[in-house]
């Protein structure tokens, strides 16, 4: 197993948890988590019971409010989780099936799918970043989204690192 099928299957399980993560929510559920924030002390006994109920009012509705990849419902974002996965996936079976000792593939294979995957993933998750979903100044960008950014970098970099010195390697046979 090459160097770049180490750093893609790193980056690889680390999209699978960047996606559980909140990319999206309202002004609205941006505002209720302000409240859970300040009444977030009011578990105790000296807690109103109105304290604890706003809190948990509060949680409720930022919960509905905010969205992760999973949960983003337009076509963008739907395209936008099967490339992420569909990267992810093919970084996993390469770093697998090398670490097992099978050779690489000629032409393009797939530490070449899941490089194109990333990227295009990470161009669309960056164009989403920029077009929010729904009305822009209803809709905030949560930390998800900008950092799926650096795992999708990770396997498209690292793939297509391990697809050069797959390359390199065989053309180095061929003159031999």
């Amino acid at each position: 197993m090459r160097r770049g099928h180490a750093v893609a299957l790193v980056g690889a399980l680390a999209l699978l948890l960047v996606t559980a993560m909140d990319w999206y929510s309202t002004a609205t559920g941006d505002e209720a988590r302000r409240i859970e924030s300040i009444t977030e002390g009011a578990d105790g006994a000296e807690a109103g019971e109105v304290d604890r109920r706003l809190n948990e009012d509060a949680q409720f509705l930022a919960e509905r409010e905010e969205r992760n990849a999973w949960q983003a419902d337009a076509l963008i974002d739907r395209i936008i989780l099967v490339l992420m996965l569909g990267a992810a996936a093919l970084a996993v079976l390469t770093a697998i099936t090398r670490a097992a000792g099978a050779r690489p593939t000629s032409g393009l294979g797939p530490a070449g799918l899941a490089a194109i995957a990333a990227a295009t993933a990470a161009a669309l998750v960056a164009y989403r970043i920029i077009q929010e979903p729904g009305l822009d100044q209803a809709t905030t960008v949560k930390l998800g989204a900008p950092l799926a950014l650096l795992p999708l970098a990770l396997i498209a970099l690292g793939s297509a690192s391990a697809l050069r010195a797959d390359d390199r390697a065989e053309a180095g046979e061929e003159k031999a």
